[in-house]
Parts: structure tokens; C-alpha cells; sequence
């Protein structure tokens, strides 16, 4: 489908027609300060799409950080009824490396055992993607996710004042009708694609091809660099409830007073958090910072990419944006690199 150019008068007209249809959550500034979230669309005028990163991934909408899963009745016949809430929704203004956090749990959480609460937020969700333009903190670059090409119905690429659009669905499409757009020129289409070049020359890269990464990390298992990093951490699981790709939850039960009724509810963990690995009988097998830290970094780029076939850090640069200690995965694993002599 041929690119179009919008203006920025359409893009609140787009909002506007998105908005009347059903509910839209979008990138807004905090008061007072440089952070983004996102958050329900009230008045279009009100959406930041010149953002750099928000606090929470999207992933938020299709994930929540705590859910109903059941409800049940032990009064006089007992029973028990599976809960999904899901509503249409379109996130605005996601970026390619939050739909690709998306995508990513897409594999994950649909893999032999089907998430059912996943898979009904997912079918209601429409996306419109944006580009961005990464700080001192993204490395998308090398995680190969400055850019995707699926799992989202528009993709809009700021130029020069309007925006270029690709319709990717025919939800896309339906999007939109009746909105003023023409068809990019040729001039366009290359100034799109010299952005993404620009793009990809970003300052802070991992010294190695992201694609050889589970192989690096085979050798990296008893690297002293762990400790020392390590030595840092807090253990507050930041890096994991900020990140697009962890998908990792815990599971209570909230009775009522009445003892008669209760929900069981599932809600956000982190393998950083020091009670992640501990079981019933009090053991704890990963109890040292070390361990919880060496696991994270395994699992982002060993274990889960080489069972999915793609990292599962997208390069949004949360987990070091919001660490109370700026531990650094590129930092950390060019220094992984270099201690094992496999630095590119």
C-alpha cells in the first residue's frame, strides 16, 4: 500500500475519530518534568508525540501489572468462573521498539500454553506506531529494533512537520477514511529511509553482532564482571517491571471478609526481587544479587533468544533510564566481552 502524508491538523483529526469510537491511550508529559506515560486520551491536544521514552511499556495494556483471573463461591455450591476483562483499545504513538516488546510476548505468551487473558487483550488491541529519535540511553541499534514491520495498523514517521503514514491492516485502513492524506513523493519515501540510517548510527552499541550473543553468553557463566556489577544492585526489580519484554508474574489469592468468595488474581514479579526463587520450604535458589542479576541477563539474551530465535531486550533503555544505580546492559556486556576476549 502506497505511503501517505499527513499534517499534524489530520493527526488530531485522527485522534478525534479513534476517540469516538472507543477508548484511546496515547503518550502524555508529566507536569513539571521530562518523563512520558501513557494514559487515557481526553483531549487530543494533549498527546505528546515528541517523546523520547515512557516510564511503563504499552505492554501495560495488554498485560496489566496486577489482573482477575478467577472468581469463586464456597458458600453453599461452590464454584469457580474464569475472568477476562477485555475492551477495544487503541494505543497511539507506540515505538518500534515497544511494538516489538509486544510482539515479542506475542511468541512467549502464546507458546504451547495459550494465555488466554493475553490473547483476548491482544485481539482488541489496535496500534499506531511512531519513530523516534533515541537519547544517550537507547540501543536499539544493536538489538536490531529501531525499526519493525508488523504489529502495528499505522505507522507514522515524523518529516519535515507532517508525518509520512503506512497503513499496515485493513483496521488501518478503516482508520483512516475520511482523514486528508496524499500520497508520499519519491523525495519522501528516501527521507523516511535516510532517518532510519541516521538512526542506527548511535553512539552506545554492544561490541558484537546481537545475533551471536547466546553463543558469547555460553562463556560467560563464571565471568567475574557478575560480581562486580552485582555489587551495585538494589535488588528493587526496576529493570524488570520497566522492561517491554519480562512477562514473569506471581499468583495470590484475595478472600473476602466473609471467607465466602474470593478472586484469584495475578500480579507483576521480577527475578531481580530477592524472594523471586524462593519456595515453600523457605530455600531460595538464587539467593545472592550475583545469581538474580546473572539470570536477567541469561534469559534476556541466552535462554529466551535462543528459544524464540530473537532477543528479548528490545534496546529501550528503561532498565538503565530508571535504575537508581545506572547499571548498564551494554555497559555490562561489553565488558562481559572484553574480560572473555570476544569483543568484536
Amino acid at each position: 500500500m502506497a505511503l501517505q502524508v499527513i499534517g499534524c491538523e489530520a493527526v488530531t483529526q485522527l485522534l478525534e475519530k479513534l476517540m469516538a469510537e472507543g477508548r484511546v491511550v496515547a503518550p502524555h508529559q508529566r507536569e513539571g518534568n521530562k518523563q512520558w506515560v501513557f494514559e487515557d486520551v481526553k483531549d487530543p491536544c494533549d498527546v505528546c508525540l515528541d517523546y523520547t521514552s515512557t516510564i511503563l511499556p504499552p505492554k501495560k495494556y495488554a498485560f496489566p501489572p496486577k489482573e482477575k483471573l478467577l472468581h469463586y463461591e464456597l458458600a453453599d455450591r461452590p464454584k469457580m468462573e474464569a475472568v477476562i476483562e477485555a475492551e477495544p483499545l487503541v494505543i497511539f504513538g507506540a515505538h518500534p521498539c515497544d511494538i516489538y516488546g509486544l510482539n515479542a510476548l506475542d511468541k512467549a505468551l502464546c507458546d504451547q500454553k495459550v494465555d488466554p487473558n493475553w490473547v483476548a487483550r491482544r485481539a482488541q488491541i489496535r496500534i499506531v506506531g511512531v519513530d523516534c529519535e533515541p537519547d544517550e540511553y537507547c540501543f536499539c541499534g544493536s538489538m536490531g529494533t529501531a525499526s519493525v514491520s508488523t504489529g502495528y495498523d499505522l505507522f507514522l514517521t515524523p518529516l519535515n512537520g507532517d508525518y509520512v503514514v503506512e497503513v499496515a491492516t485493513p483496521a488501518g485502513e478503516a482508520m483512516m477514511e475520511g482523514i486528508p492524506a496524499r500520497e508520499a513523493s519519491a523525495e519522501e519515501i528516501a527521507a523516511v529511509k535516510k532517518r532510519l540510517e541516521t538512526k542506527l548510527r548511535q553512539e552506545r552499541k554492544i561490541n558484537c553482532d546481537v545475533n551471536s550473543l547466546p553463543l558469547h553468553f555460553s562463556g560467560f557463566e563464571k565471568s567475574p564482571v557478575w560480581a562486580e556489577v552485582a555489587e551495585k544492585c538494589y535488588s528493587c526489580g526496576t529493570c524488570n517491571l520497566t522492561c517491554p519484554t519480562c512477562f514473569c508474574f506471581d499468583v495470590l489469592d484475595e478472600m473476602d471478609l466473609s471467607l465466602h468468595s474470593g478472586n484469584r488474581e495475578r500480579e507483576w514479579d521480577g527475578c531481580m526481587l530477592e524472594e523471586f526463587a524462593q519456595v515453600g520450604s523457605g530455600e531460595n535458589f538464587r539467593e545472592e544479587r550475583e545469581d538474580r542479576l546473572k539470570h536477567r541477563f541469561f534469559r534476556k539474551y541466552s535462554y529466551l533468544f535462543t528459544k524464540y530465535g530473537e532477543p528479548y531486550c528490545c534496546g529501550c533503555g528503561r532498565c538503565v533510564r530508571q535504575c537508581l544505580v545506572h547499571i548498564d546492559p551494554v555497559d555490562t556486556i561489553n565488558r562481559l566481552l572484553a574480560h572473555s576476549g570476544k569483543e568484536a
